[in-house]
């Protein structure tokens, strides 16, 4: 099946870094090679040599061109400091938070957007003023990944399409022994995030965003931010998490997950892959099952398809490295497996949908993208994302303090908390606007 979207075109992010790049030596320059350096966050990759594959099979078209892969933990941390000098790599994972406006400060044009816009799709996150400075490595959703074992033990054969029911069936799932019904990975932080990456889907509306930096109600009692939230804050309050949420381990529940030990994670497609192979029990795997949020607008289900890391080049390379750098990047998008192996979609047009999101489709869940910003309005919500300090997308800061409130850590309700985000997005808003 392939990927029908109904809306115009966006990226979900994630965050990026770097260790130090070298040039080519001049042995390198003497057997006639260009060598560039790519910098990205799959450290699993170069420790269990699969990026080694990806470079070889790479020369096999272009053996002109030596690839350094250089992969860090900390990307969205080390990159923003790597990024002060003008040496973060040749090709790199485009930082999440970066200001549209200062792309091409950072990032080499890759071509007018329009122009790419005809063979690719999910570009609008990282282009300007027309211009298009990345390529997503591939698209994903983010929804529940749901054990259906664990659901079915629970006496549920189909996935709720309601926020009231979806809290049923965790209730349901409490009492299984053994079972935590939802797992939030606070201590992880990042994966606490993906919370404000359904806001598309949730609300059907493929101009939230930018709705949302000119809306002073956007966290207000019935808006999209408020379901999503209060969701979040139910699950807390009514003990239907980890016993200790600051306790919590991410590589630990992948396992716990594949086992049957918890009922449903927040994270995007990509994680799928990661959980089926958690375990050895490879009978697990069907158990791995994909479900939008459970909200529905005029009787349908939404999810947003959205880009992963961008990829981009350094500006500050010289023009043999960038020449080649595009090449290495168009293989990466148009020829490799990338983004199949990560349990994504691939960002050329008509690709085939990944199987964990064909069954979606098939039962009605649509698929759709966001709509860019108008011209010249790419970085309002951004400004106002940062003005307000709500950090939506950016920190897991609110998510936390909404967990600490359903707990009972703090003396702070969710109406109180709702309130203070919404004063503080309002302003800004009211602030930012022109």
């Amino acid at each position: 099946m392939k990927l029908k979207t109904v809306f115009g075109t966006l990226g979900v992010v994630a965050t990026s870094a770097l260790l130090m790049t070298g040039c080519g030596n001049k042995e390198e320059e003497a057997e006639g090679k260009t060598s560039i350096t790519f910098i990205n966050h799959k450290t699993d990759w170069q420790a269990d040599g699969t990026w080694d594959k990806y470079v070889k099979k790479f020369n096999e078209e272009y053996p002109d061109i030596k690839v350094n892969i250089q992969t860090i933990t900390d990307y969205g941390g080390q990159m923003k400091t790597r990024m002060n000098s003008k040496d973060y790599g040749d090709v790199l994972m485009i930082p999440a938070d970066i200001k549209p406006q200062d792309y091409g400060n950072f990032f080499e044009p890759l071509g007018k957007s329009k122009d790419l816009e005809e063979k690719y799709v999910l570009l609008a996150d990282r282009q300007y003023e027309g211009v298009q400075y990345g390529l997503p490595s591939q698209a994903n959703a983010t929804g529940f990944l749901v054990n259906k074992k664990v659901m079915n033990d629970a006496g549920y054969k189909e996935f709720p399409t309601t926020t009231a029911d979806f809290i049923k069936l965790m209730e349901a799932e409490k009492k299984l022994d053994g079972v935590t019904p939802f797992y939030t990975n606070y201590a992880a932080g990042w994966v606490l995030s993906n919370w404000d990456f359904i806001r598309a889907g949730v609300s059907g509306n493929p101009s939230i965003t930018f709705d949302m930096a000119n809306d002073t109600k956007a966290f207000t009692e019935g808006s999209t931010m408020w379901t999503i939230y209060d969701t979040l804050y139910q699950l807390a309050n009514k003990g239907l998490i980890e016993n200790d949420p600051t306790t919590t381990d991410w590589e630990q529940s992948k396992i716990d997950f594949a086992n049957g030990k918890i009922g449903c994670l927040l994270l995007g497609s990509w994680a799928i892959p990661q959980l089926k192979d958690a375990d050895d029990n490879k009978d697990n795997d069907s158990d791995v099952t994909f479900q939008a949020f459970p909200n529905q607008v005029d009787g349908k289900t939404y999810l947003a398809i959205g880009g992963d890391y961008n990829y981009g080049i350094n500006k500050n390379s010289s023009d043999a490295k960038k020449k080649a750098a595009r090449q290495f990047i168009d293989w990466m998008v148009d020829k490799s497996d990338y983004a199949e192996v990560n349990g994504g979609l691939s960002a050329v047009k008509g690709a085939d949908l990944p199987v964990a999101l064909q069954g979606l489709a098939d039962a009605g869940v649509v698929l759709m993208e966001e709509k860019p910003a108008p011209a010249g309005k790419e970085s309002l919500f951004t400004d106002v994302n940062n003005a307000s300090e709500v950090g939506v997308g950016t920190t897991e800061d609110q998510k936390r303090r909404i967990v600490d409130a359903g707990i009972g850590n703090t003396k702070e309700s969710f109406a109180d908390i709702m309130k203070d985000l919404n004063t503080k997005w309002a302003k800004a808003v009211e602030e930012n606007a022109k």
